[in-house]
């Protein structure tokens, strides 16, 4: 388990949504409203777009789609979907700070390699305003670590809000990230911090290597296949991976491993959800419902089978990061030159004669 002194012996539940369940929780959102009542720790919007998957004729950006899913399903917590393919750090890192004010702290992000709705080859090369970087891992890791860095830039603590100094905030705890990489960040990040400090980084992997590299900077790793021969592998990845996340000692990020559900075949899910949830190593499970399955037999028939035999256990807490166990990040920016100087106190303006 990423924790090694809990004690718990079943796994976190996650459901992965693509662009149609989206679409069709939008148009109808009373149909999102069971989503709480699954216990899951995270629902994973757009994940159509960063699994391989085909592009689909109906999809919908996944910040927008948690910002509205997370009014209508107040119980929920969301991962939205993305990829350095169409998303500058910047953008990224600003859109889901702001969902996961919205949201109270239940957000975070889910990056992979590719969008398979963005066009080009180049990382963020489909603007066409810059040559792009290669797609890869390697890409994928550093914005991984810029969007990190500016979800730390503006401290939440610095607003202070003092009325008898007349000081809003510690200007001076605001800093730049110079981050160089492949993509060069000065930041800061124009939104401040958010309820669960930062949200919650995620990875979705379909090999080894990006396993491990996940290892070093992310929450959490979700393995696209069950094969035990993968699995036993990226569990040894994560196990001797570097983390730099967390701020506590004797973690590495959480492993959930991909389910697909398949129409009709809830028994054969079930069994094989049971299966993987029980494996070392193994910390949560994600239903991903392939097209033609829709949320309500998730919710009404695989999660309740799965919850009588013990393989998933609710979530509970406020923020994501609570949902999860999960430390306060590591922070990243300790000694970076501060945006501001220090404010000076004001008098209180005096009353007119």
């Amino acid at each position: 388990m990423g924790d090694s002194t809990t004690t718990e012996t079943s796994a976190y539940l996650a459901i992965g949504l693509g662009g149609d369940h989206l679409a069709a929780l939008i148009a109808d959102p009373r149909q999102a409203s069971p989503l709480d009542g699954t216990g899951a720790a995270f629902v994973a919007a757009g994940i159509d777009r960063i699994d391989g998957s085909a592009p689909d004729g109906v999809t919908v950006e996944p910040t927008v789609a948690a910002a509205f899913l997370a009014a209508h399903a107040p119980g929920t917590a969301f991962l939205a979907a993305a990829a350095p393919h169409r998303d500058h750090p910047y953008n990224l890192a600003r859109r889901v700070a702001s969902l996961d004010h919205l949201s109270g702290g239940r957000s975070g992000l889910i990056l992979g390699v590719r969008d398979g709705y963005a066009p080009g080859d180049t990382a963020w090369g489909g603007a066409g305003l810059t040559e792009g970087a290669p797609l890869g891992v390697g890409t994928t890791r550093d914005v991984a670590v810029a969007v990190q860095k500016l979800w730390q830039s503006w401290p939440q603590e610095s607003i202070v809000a003092d009325r008898e100094s007349r000081i809003f905030a510690r200007a001076e705890q605001i800093v730049h990230v110079d981050h160089r990489g492949v993509f060069d960040v000065a930041g800061p990040l124009t939104v401040p911090s958010t309820a669960q400090g930062s949200p919650v980084l995620a990875w979705y992997a379909d090999s080894v290597p990006e396993v491990a590299a996940a290892g070093e900077v992310a929450d959490l790793v979700v393995l696209a296949d069950a094969d035990p021969i993968l699995l036993g592998q990226a569990v040894a990845a994560l196990d001797a991976a570097p983390s730099s996340r967390f701020a506590a000692d004797g973690r590495r990020p959480l492993l959930f491993v991909q389910v697909a559900v398949t129409r009709g075949r809830a028994a054969d899910v079930v069994a094989r959800a049971g299966s993987v949830a029980a494996r070392p190593g193994v910390d949560g499970i994600l239903l991903r419902p392939d097209a033609g399955v829709g949320v309500a037999e998730i919710v009404g028939e695989i999660v309740p089978r799965l919850a009588a035999l013990g393989a998933v256990r609710a979530s509970e807490g406020p923020t994501l990061r609570d949902r999860l166990a999960l430390p306060e990040p590591a922070r990243l920016l300790a000694g970076a030159r501060p945006v501001f100087p220090a404010p000076e106190p004001q008098s209180a303006p005096q009353p007119a004669l």
